[in-house]
C-alpha cells in the first residue's frame, strides 16, 4: 500500500511538473496573454476610415493613438456604423481588453499608453505603398506571440502584412524614414490621380451612391502593371464614387480599364491611358445600361 501511494505521488508530481512547465513556456510565448487583435482587420477599419475622408488616415489628435482611436468615435458613411466595432482591436497586443473598452465607451480617445500599436499618423492613400502604417508596439508576432528571431509584422500602404526579423529592425526604421522624407505635395495632399466624378444611370441622371452589391472588374495592360495594386474582381455592398478614386499611378505606361456593374446595369468599359504614371484624364463618368 505504501509502495502505492509514492507511485501515485510520483505521478501527480511529474503532472504537475509538466502543467508548471507548460504554463510557463506559454508566459513566454505570449507574454501578454493571447490577443486575436488582428493587424488584418485593422487595414480593413483604416481603408475603409480613408475611402471616406478623402484619402486620409486618422488624424489631427493630441496623439497618433488618440487619432487612430477615430476609428471607434467617428462614423463610416456606408451605414452609420463605426469602423472597427467594439474597439477592442485598438488595444493591439499589450493593453488590457477592459482597458481599452473602458475609455472608448466613455467617449474619450486612446493615448500611448493605452494603445499597443504604433501607428504613423498623417499617411494619405496617394503614399508610397512601401511606407508602413502600423505595427506592434512590442516586437510580438500574430496572437501576440514571441517570436524566437525577435520580429514583428507591420502593416504598409500596399495593403498587405510583411513579417520583419528582428535582425533587420533597424534596417526596416531607417528605410521608413527615408521614404518618409521623399513624400511629395501630392501625397501630403491625398489627391487622388483619378477622381470617379459620377455614376450616371441610363436615363442620364446622375448618383452618388450605390446601396446594393456591385462588381467592379478592373484589367491593366502595359509595364508596370500588378494584380496586387488593383487588378481583378472586386464584389461587394455599397458604394460611393470616392471609393473609385484612385490614388496612386499602378501603371508607369499604359492603360487602365475599369467595368461597373449592379442592379441588373452595366457601365461602358472606362478606359484611362498612363504616360509616366500620370493619366490622359483626371475624372471619369460610368455610364450604366442594362445589361
Amino acid at each position: 500500500m505504501r509502495r502505492y501511494f509514492v507511485v501515485v505521488i510520483a505521478g501527480f508530481s511529474v503532472i504537475a511538473l509538466l502543467a508548471a512547465v507548460g504554463f510557463s513556456y506559454y508566459r513566454w510565448k505570449y507574454p501578454y496573454g493571447l490577443s486575436h487583435c488582428c493587424i488584418k482587420g485593422m487595414w480593413i477599419a483604416l481603408y475603409s476610415y480613408a475611402e471616406d475622408h478623402d484619402g486620409r488616415f486618422p488624424a489631427g489628435e493630441s496623439s497618433p493613438e488618440a487619432s487612430l482611436s477615430l476609428l471607434y468615435s467617428e462614423k463610416n458613411a456606408a451605414d452609420g456604423w463605426n469602423y472597427i466595432g467594439a474597439g477592442s482591436e485598438l488595444r493591439g497586443m499589450t493593453v488590457s481588453e477592459d482597458t481599452v473598452l473602458g475609455i472608448l465607451e466613455e467617449g474619450k480617445l486612446l493615448g500611448p499608453d493605452t494603445c499597443g500599436w504604433h501607428y504613423v499618423e498623417g499617411l494619405t492613400l496617394a503614399d508610397d505603398p512601401r511606407l508602413a502604417l502600423l505595427w506592434p508596439k512590442v516586437a510580438l508576432g500574430h496572437n501576440g506571440r514571441r517570436m524566437r528571431d525577435g520580429g514583428r509584422e507591420v502593416l504598409l500602404l500596399a495593403g498587405h502584412i510583411e513579417y520583419i526579423p528582428g535582425d533587420k529592425w533597424e534596417a526596416f526604421l531607417e528605410e521608413q524614414k527615408q521614404l518618409l522624407a521623399e513624400r511629395d505635395e501630392r501625397a501630403k495632399a491625398g489627391k487622388a490621380v483619378l477622381v470617379s466624378a459620377v455614376i450616371e444611370l441610363p436615363d442620364g441622371s446622375p448618383v452618388e451612391k450605390v446601396e446594393s452589391f456591385y462588381t467592379l472588374k478592373q484589367h491593366y495592360t502595359g509595364s508596370g502593371s500588378s494584380a496586387a495594386y488593383g487588378g481583378g474582381t472586386c464584389t461587394a455592398s455599397g458604394l460611393s464614387c470616392k471609393q473609385l478614386n484612385l490614388y496612386r499611378p499602378r501603371i508607369a505606361n499604359g492603360s487602365l480599364t475599369r467595368v461597373l456593374s449592379f442592379g441588373g446595369l452595366v457601365s461602358d468599359p472606362v478606359t484611362v491611358t498612363f504616360v509616366g504614371g500620370v493619366p490622359d484624364k483626371t475624372n471619369v463618368v460610368f455610364k450604366m445600361r442594362k445589361k
